[in-house]
Formats: C-alpha cells, sequence, structure tokens
C-alpha cells in the first residue's frame, strides 16, 4: 500500500511541476511578445512633443469595442465628434474621468457624441471601464499608424472634432480648470448649432 501512495505522491508531484512550467513558460512568452511591442514603439524616432492643431483633418477610427465587433468613427458625421484618448493604466486619465464622465451625461447628444480610445488589451479596457463605470462607448484600436496620425503622444488626450473630421482643439494631458471650463464652453457652442 505504501508503494503504491509513494508512487501516486510521485506522479502528482509530476504533474503539478509539469503544470508550473506551462505556466511559466506561457508567462515568459507573453512577457517576451509585450517586450517587443514596447521596443518597437520605443524605436520609432520622435521628435518634440507635437498635438494636431486647429484645421488639422484626421482619418476615420477602426478597431473593436467592448463586444468584439467592429466599431469605427467616420467622417464626414451628422455629429461633432470629443474623442478621450486614455489607458488603463494611466493616473492622469483617472483624474479625467469623472469629467469626462459629467461632460458626456450633460452634452452627448445627436449633434454631439463621445467615444473614448484606447490602445491597450481588451480585458484591461474592460476592468477599468466596469471599476469607473463608464457609460460612454470606448474603441480600442491595435493600429499604431492611427495613433501616429492622430498624434496622440500624452495619454490621456481630449480632442475635439467637427462633422467633415477637422479638429478644432485638442488638449493634451490633465485637465486644468482653465481647460475644463474651454471644453463646457466649446461643447456648449456644439451642441446650439
Amino acid at each position: 500500500m505504501t508503494e503504491k501512495t509513494n508512487f501516486l505522491k510521485t506522479q502528482l508531484w509530476s504533474i503539478i511541476l509539469i503544470v508550473l512550467v506551462v505556466v511559466m513558460g506561457v508567462e515568459i512568452f507573453l512577457l517576451v511578445q509585450e517586450n517587443q511591442r514596447l521596443r518597437k514603439a520605443l524605436s520609432r524616432p520622435r521628435g518634440p512633443f507635437k498635438v494636431l492643431g486647429p484645421a488639422d483633418k484626421v482619418p476615420s477610427l477602426m478597431g473593436i469595442n467592448l463586444k468584439g465587433e467592429e466599431f469605427k468613427v467616420e467622417y464626414p458625421s451628422s455629429a461633432k465628434t470629443v474623442l478621450f484618448w486614455f489607458s488603463p493604466t494611466c493616473p492622469s486619465c483617472e483624474e479625467n474621468l469623472a469629467f469626462w464622465k459629467e461632460i458626456y451625461q450633460r452634452h452627448s447628444s445627436e449633434k454631439l457624441r463621445f467615444v473614448g480610445v484606447a490602445q491597450a488589451e481588451k480585458n484591461k479596457v474592460e476592468e477599468f471601464i466596469k471599476r469607473f463605470q463608464l457609460e460612454f462607448p470606448v474603441l480600442i484600436v491595435s493600429d499604431l499608424s492611427l495613433v501616429d496620425q492622430y498624434k496622440v503622444e500624452v495619454i490621456p488626450q481630449t480632442m475635439l472634432i467637427d462633422t467633415n473630421g477637422i479638429v478644432q482643439k485638442v488638449w493634451p494631458g490633465p485637465l486644468p480648470e482653465k481647460y475644463r471650463k474651454e471644453i463646457e464652453e466649446m461643447l456648449a457652442s456644439s451642441t446650439k448649432h
């Protein structure tokens, strides 16, 4: 009986060891992939900090929503667009969230649409949205060229874009009170026209 018990214990420990090795292998594989993605992103030449300016035209945005469905923000459109560029790991994004939620609830209409844009893994974005109870739609982009075309070098970033895809204003980084007032004024005038 003890010989059989020792054999079963040895088998059990072998299985546990194999499972641990497989889990560690998967983790190492995922870390290597993330490292390669970050190295590629960092190797792109970066000049001084730039954002889009008034009168710059932006391309349509394509990605997936949280349901895994293709989601597009296209121009021309019947509504102006407010884009909130964020990352689930960004403390400044969290600081802007209360304001973003407030302006979404106050100004969302047929004339003004709000879209959150994140370049992150879907599960991290889902956790972030659930934790902060975000109501506006969120687009997850994987195409780095879109991030470059929108000149998103700083996260968070808030953009107001007209119905033809022309930038009206960009507010990079955390939103101090003067930016919040300016955004409120521009959004209020956008919903009147």
